[in-house]
């Protein structure tokens, strides 16, 4: 079985999850609430969260849309 990599750091994180869970805790409650939404929205907000990743922003700053 491959092992999922979190993209913020080396830690593994669980399928159907978008990081692991060391980092989802850093997030703000309000981006965590918005990216546990399953809607028309929500590959929008998953490409948010990976572009803010990508420019290195601190997890604690990530802001995603409703």
């Amino acid at each position: 079985m491959t092992r999922l990599s979190c993209p913020c750091c080396p830690r593994a994180r669980g399928a159907g999850h978008y990081l692991c869970q060391y980092c989802w805790g850093l997030l703000t409650p309000t981006t965590r609430r918005r990216l546990s939404i399953r809607d028309a929205r929500a590959f929008a907000r998953l490409r948010q969260l990976h572009g803010q990743i990508a420019e290195h922003r601190a997890l604690h700053e990530i802001e995603v849309d409703r």
